[in-house]
């Protein structure tokens, strides 16, 4: 059992408080990976609460992922809470970004992402390109498109941080990227720079992969910056 370091909670919503201070343990590793949390009535004592609170907290940071409960053995801390907390961390800060910062390191990132392509995928994975190209009848279809695109590029890298950065970037820019995609002609603009960019790939050509990349961020940037 792992010493804590407990502060009583009060006020309203005393299972968030809870909450948010295992989390911080966790962040702060006090609390590490596969530790084992006192028995229920030690830590409702400890943190002040009734075991009442103390199951709610409980419950909701185990839905939550960062801890697991065994019947007739105790509470631990899930294995992978840490890499859990990084990546909320990570969501956090690509909220507060700005649509240019955004596009600024999805651009670097892409980059990356298309030679771990060409290095990496088989001629099957890339064949599946081809297959989610194409020209919608409207602005959320092109939008499903595009980002589906760009997630078979992730994926196709077989790195996982890339495929979790494209749905993030797609769900934070919904709403610009609808308002662009309203164009038939930028619909059309962007089925070619899709291809270009699944053509240069296919063809394991790193330098023509990078330049179709760079010339549909600049596509995009210079749309984006019209509808200002």
């Amino acid at each position: 059992m792992v010493g804590m370091d407990i502060t009583r909670v009060s006020h309203d919503r005393l299972s968030d408080k809870i909450v948010n201070q295992i989390i911080n343990m966790i962040r702060e590793g006090s609390l590490k990976p596969g530790d084992k949390l006192p028995n229920e009535t030690i830590l409702s004592e400890q943190f002040g609460v009734s075991r009442g609170i103390l199951r709610e907290a409980l419950t909701r940071l185990q839905s939550q992922g960062y801890i697991r409960r065994k019947p007739k053995d105790g509470t631990y801390i899930q294995d992978d809470a840490q890499n859990k907390l990084m990546n909320e961390s990570v969501d956090e800060l690509l909220k507060k970004a700005t649509y240019s910062d955004l596009l600024d390191f999805r651009e670097t990132l892409e980059l990356k992402m298309i030679e771990r392509v060409i290095e990496r995928a088989g001629d099957e994975e890339i064949e599946e390109l081809f297959d989610v190209l194409g020209v919608a009848d409207n602005e959320e279809i092109q939008h499903n498109m595009d980002h589906y695109f760009h997630y078979k590029l992730a994926q196709a890298s077989r790195n996982i941080f890339f495929m979790n950065f494209i749905d993030t970037y797609y769900d934070l820019i919904s709403e610009i990227a609808n308002r662009s995609h309203r164009d038939q002609e930028r619909r059309n603009q962007i089925a070619e720079e899709h291809l270009a960019i699944a053509t240069a790939i296919a063809n394991r050509d790193k330098a023509a992969a990078r330049k179709a990349v760079l010339h549909h961020m600049r596509m995009v940037d210079k749309k984006i910056e019209s509808m200002k």
